[in-house]
């Protein structure tokens, strides 16, 4: 057997899954009757024109809106998955307007679109969820999981050696308020380089003994490694020169230091480059997961009769290669 790399080993799988998404199609009539607009492609593999329905617009401050294009009908067309990933790489956030229509399984199947969907684990599947890898997350204790990433900015999957690369948002109820908050991990990182140098040989430690998992404080984004982020979450320790004969681990204090000053230097990238998204009915969200940090604010916990019921489902898509540190990485801009 050849062994691929991850990132082609990753491609071979989309493919793989984007020709069950059109069986997925094909059985329930999706697709019936409707047109798409995507690049068609010539044997060379080079597009032959860009679509003219699909729009992508930036937003203020970083992500972009994603207009004239149905998700659940576009589930088997590669051309249509492929340029969505690239402006995932080259946004970070992706927002899509108006998709009442994908149902629970469609969801699951879009996440095919970025890698492997990520099975969830039994004692994250909440009785009111729709499907099996469905996160299921509400306001109201009998309709999802309540609390669910309020207590700080964070990063999904930092438990597993392969933190998740993308996350899926759809909004199942729609609340009157209660807005989930989105952060661009790169310009935090430019600023913790240029203030916080030695930061670069930190490794952070998620949880203790046996099950504790290390990735480098600062890393390279595995598809785009002139981007970087920062591990936000979980932290119960950190390591200075993990792997080589100089590694220490660092002292109670030292490390409360540095993560104290890590919080001051988020919560002001937070108030300068945040992005506060303000749920409608039928939105979907894909996040890149290690170029953009969430919170959910303490307001979308407040009970169904103040801000209405409140239900987001989330897909996640696990991580192909573990983490790499950035030390002596040059930076693209932005």
């Amino acid at each position: 057997m050849v062994n691929l790399p991850g990132h082609t080993r990753a491609l071979a799988r989309r493919r793989h899954r984007t020709r069950h998404a059109a069986l997925l199609l094909a059985s329930d009539g999706a697709g019936a009757g409707r047109t798409h607009t995507a690049t068609a492609f010539c044997c060379s593999g080079l597009p032959m024109r860009r679509p003219s329905s699909l729009r992508v617009t930036p937003l203020s401050r970083f992500g972009a809106e994603i207009a004239g294009i149905s998700l659940r009908s576009s589930l088997a067309s590669e051309p249509v998955a492929a340029q969505v990933r690239q402006a995932l790489d080259e946004h970070g956030l992706l927002i899509f307007r108006g998709q009442s229509d994908l149902r629970p399984e469609h969801h699951v199947a879009l996440g095919s679109w970025f890698g492997s969907v990520f099975p969830l684990p039994s004692r994250f599947q909440h009785p009111r969820a729709p499907h099996a890898d469905v996160l299921r997350v509400s306001n109201a204790e009998g309709e999802g999981f309540v609390g669910v990433g309020t207590t700080g900015w964070h990063m999904d999957g930092l438990s597993y050696a392969t933190p998740f690369g993308v996350a899926l948002l759809h909004i199942a109820e729609v609340p009157r308020h209660g807005p989930t908050l989105l952060l661009p991990l790169h310009p935090l990182v430019e600023t913790l380089r240029r203030q916080q140098p030695g930061w670069e040989r930190l490794s952070m430690r998620c949880g203790t003994g046996e099950a504790a998992v290390h990735h480098p404080l600062l890393f390279a984004h595995p598809r785009t490694p002139a981007r970087f982020g920062v591990c936000l979450g979980k932290t119960s320790g950190l390591v200075r020169d993990r792997g080589t004969a100089q590694e220490s681990e660092l002292g109670e204090a030292e490390a409360a230091a540095a993560l104290t000053t890590l919080d001051a230097h988020v919560a002001a990238h937070a108030a300068a480059h945040a992005y506060a998204h303000e749920w409608r009915a039928g939105d979907t969200l894909v996040v890149d997961n290690l170029q953009v940090a969430h919170l959910a604010p303490p307001e979308t916990m407040l009970p169904p009769r103040e801000i209405g019921l409140r239900v987001l489902h989330r897909v996640v898509v696990a991580g192909v290669d573990g983490l790499r540190g950035i030390a002596g990485t040059a930076s693209a801009a932005g």
